[in-house]
Order: C-alpha cells, then structure tokens, then sequence
C-alpha cells in the first residue's frame, strides 16, 4: 500500500499560495532567488503525519509542491508515475477553488485510490466538503496525525471505516461524521519527517532572524480565544495547551543544526512563553548543549518578565513576534483577546531593552474598526518603537466565531472563497469601513512600516530589502503600484 501526503502546487498568475503550516492562509507575490515564495511556513501536520505513518511500517511519501516550486503539471506527472493508494492534503479557504480542481484531476487519474481532504478548511466545513466535493472520499478534521494512521491500517486491513475517530467518509449515500479524535500526546509523536523536504526553503526573515532557519515548536495549543483565529478553532477546537519535553526539544534542535546549515531557529509556537518553567527550562537545555545560534519564537507580549527574558536572552533569543492586533481595548475585548495593553507596552520596551529584537503582528478590520481605532493602533505603535511590522486584513475564515459573526450581520463580501487573502484583499467590511478602505489603510500602513523600519534599523533594512529587491523585482513593482494608489487615493 502507497501513501501520498502532498502540499500541492497553489498559483494565480504571479502569485503564489501558502496553504500548510500557514496561521493566515495567502497569496504572495514576494519571491527568493529559486521561484519559490521569500517566506514558507513548515508543514508540521503533514509532515508528522508522515513520519508516525513511516513509524508504523507504511510507504508513505510526503511532496511539499510549494516549497519544490513544482508546476501543476509537474506535480500531477510525478503522482501519476507513483500510483498511491491513499492520498491526503490539506485544504484552505483560500485555496479551496485551486484544490477543488486538484482533487477532481486527481479522481480521474485514480480511479481506485482513496483521496481525503485534511486541514482547516475541512473542519471549519465539516460535512458540506464532501457534499460538495465528490472527487473527495473522506475528510480529516482537527489534528489528523493519528487519524491518518488508523484510516491507512483500516483501509490496508480492509476493515469498515465506521467509528474511525476524526473523520468524515461516506456511507449509504450520506457523509457520516465520526466523533472527534483526542489530541495527540506530543510525546508519542516522532519528530515530523525533514529528510525528503526541501529544508532550507522553509524561511520566516521577520525582524531580520538570519535565514536559512529551522522551523520547530514546542507546545501545541492556546488557551486564549479569539475570535478570528482559526488556527485555534479549526486545527485545534478547544482551548488545550501541551508542552513537549524540553529536553526532547533541544535534542531535535541539535540534530537538525547537524544535519543542515541553518543560521537561527523560529519555534513557531501558538504561545511560546505561556508558562514561565517550561521556558526557563528550554533555556537551561539549550545552554547544556552549548547550542550557540540565534532563535526566536511566537509570544504574548503581557505574559514576559525580567527574569524569563534575560534567561531567553542569554541562551540565544534574538527576536519576538508580539500578537498585539489592535491597541483599541474595545476591539480587544470584542474579539476576545484579554491582552493588557500597558503591560505589553511594557515588556516591549524592556524587551528591546535587552536588545532583543521586536515584531508585532496587527490586524486591521477586526469588529469595531474605525478611521479613529486604525490610528490609535498606528500611535502604539510609534510609542514602542518595534524593529519590525506586519499588517493584515482580518479574515473571517469558517470555523472561527468571527465567520459566524461576520455571517449573521452581512460583513462577508467576497465572491469567492479565493478572496479571502489576508494579505492583500478584504473578504468582509466593518460597521464603519468599506472593504476598499480597509485596503487603503493596510497599503498606507504597510508604507509607514517600511519607513519605520528603514529609521530603526537601517543598516538590516537595506541588507533584506537589497536582496528581496534583486530576488523578487515584481514585488518592487508592486510596491511601487501600491505605493502610487496610496498617493491618489484609488
């Protein structure tokens, strides 16, 4: 029995999509030297999927088209060549209309294969993607490591898929819908296959980390809930936080700084520093080994103290991203986010105190935006002083609490599930903003963060905006077009 485990081709034109690993599902145009999109996140589901699949005795490949910069047609040649038995992949809002056409090209190149949909998309849906979709056979929901593997053992033993936990399949002509699965024990899970992946692809320059670097984490699970965060939704479901073993972790940072070139590390966490002991403890793990690189990690700008970062600072941190969405404490509470703001402006100042680095993540056109909010949030953000900026468009993806809330007050626009792109198209307004405002804003706001970033750090701002110039000279272009709508308001 042949397993195939893809992250298919995503292309529209010049741009190119991020589907797996990817907390804001988009289209990119910004590129590197080898046509593949500047930042990729690392496919951590699919690509544990595949090595506990391997663990357990199954051939079992996984293909990252994304990261390879394969072309349809090439990755569709490469399937046809390797015959599988059972394929899965992941599935997005807005790739849902590209991997619709995939799966359907897919049901006629194999007739007798299995083909399962996995990811976001299929568990903020449910059911309605198999009704909709008959080229696809069964669904996984949440996270589908262990659900994988008991679909693979089932199909190979030829036993019935009923009461298979975490999945979706067909029965008498309807969808049947399991019950959920138990999340995974992170202990029992072996480290997601690299060793066929285009490692040094899988990149996250934010706050100007050294590229290339390793993508890790170390706890799965958030217990804050907001409201448009669909990672929390719909990969996980419920509000469960689990820890790796930081030993465990910096063992698998040793290796893989071993194995491959890498200049820094990124531990893509949902909240990397949630409890204090479990830091301090990576940290004095890292410090035995004597591992000498820079990291960064995903955090929670009110939740730091002195002591937790001079430890981080002092085992190699070099860069935080900081979640602040919004300095509006009425949005905040709106959507659910609980944040102090006075205390995140404080541990972002003693943060870049200690010479750590300093990324914050915004989100214009949450619940409540307005002209007035966009600029308090646009003042926070001059008073801290960041190293680096990321502005996005919210996005009320299915499965949030904010896609239900968009839903029953008529925000949704978009035409097409393609449009729900973060980075650069608004799929819903607000009570007071337009879709087309909301977009004015996100390109006058992008423009300012270049700006501050050129005066923060000048000299790191020209060595990355050198090299993405010479690698990606669309982008330019882009920014420059962007730049000259800014100017005449279109």
């Amino acid at each position: 029995m042949k397993i195939l485990i893809a992250n298919p081709p995503w292309r529209q034109g010049h741009l190119f999509g991020l589907r797996s690993g990817a907390r804001f599902p988009y289209m990119t145009d910004e590129l590197t030297w080898e046509g593949v999109p500047a930042w990729i996140p690392f496919p951590f589901t699919p690509a544990q999927a595949t090595a506990l699949l391997k663990k357990h005795g199954f051939q079992c490949e996984f293909w990252d088209g994304v990261a390879e910069g394969w072309s349809k047609e090439e990755f569709f040649e490469r399937v046809r060549r390797y015959q599988p038995d059972l394929y899965i992949q992941e599935v997005v809002a807005p790739s849902y209309t590209n991997d619709r056409a995939i799966f359907e090209t897919l049901r006629h190149m194999l007739p007798q294969a299995v083909l399962g949909a996995a990811g976001l998309m299929v568990t903020g849906w449910g059911p309605q993607m198999l009704e909709k979709n008959p080229a696809i056979d069964v669904g996984l929901v949440y996270e589908w490591e262990e659900t994988a593997l008991e679909l693979a053992q089932r199909l190979r033993d030829r036993q019935p898929l009923a009461h298979t936990r975490g999945l979706l399949h067909r029965a008498n002509g309807s969808v049947v819908v399991e019950p959920r699965r138990p999340p995974p024990d992170l202990a029992a899970l072996p480290w997601p296959e690299r060793e066929s992946l285009p490692m040094l692809r899988y990149n996250d320059d934010f706050a100007f980390l050294p590229v290339p670097n390793l993508q890790m984490y170390t706890e799965r699970g958030c217990p804050y809930k907001c409201s448009f965060c669909v990672w929390i939704n719909a990969r996980y479901g419920n509000y469960l936080v689990r820890f790796r073993d930081p030993a465990d972790v910096a063992d698998e940072m040793a290796w893989c700084l071993k194995r491959w070139p890498f200049k820094a590390v990124y531990f893509d966490d949902d909240t990397f520093n949630l409890r204090k002991s479990h830091v301090l403890k990576l940290c004095e793990e890292i410090r035995r080994r004597d591992i000498r690189i820079p990291w960064a990690a995903m955090c929670r700008a009110d939740l730091f103290d002195r002591e937790t970062l001079t430890a981080c600072r002092e085992a190699g941190l070099f860069a935080v991203k900081y979640g602040v969405e919004s300095a509006d404490p009425d949005i905040l509470a709106g959507i659910h986010k609980d944040l102090d703001l006075d205390k995140a402006e404080e541990v972002i100042r003693l943060t870049r105190e200690l010479g750590i680095k300093v990324h914050l993540t915004l989100v214009i056109g949450l619940p409540g935006e307005t002209e007035r909010s966009i600029r308090k949030t646009w003042r926070f953000v001059k008073r801290t002083h960041p190293d680096y900026l990321q502005f996005s468009l919210c996005t009320p993806y299915p499965g949030t609490e904010l896609y239900k809330l968009a839903e029953e007050r008529g925000w949704i626009e978009a035409r097409d599930w393609q449009e729900f792109n973060a980075d650069s198209q608004a799929s819903m307004r607000t009570e007071a903003l337009s879709r087309e405002r909301l977009e004015h804003w996100v390109r006058v706001l992008n423009l300012r963060r270049i700006g501050l970033q050129l005066i923060h750090n000048p000299l790191d701002c020209l060595k990355m905006y050198g090299r993405k110039v010479l690698a990606s000279p669309r982008k330019v272009l882009n920014l420059g077009r962007s730049f000259l709508r800014t100017l005449t308001g279109s």
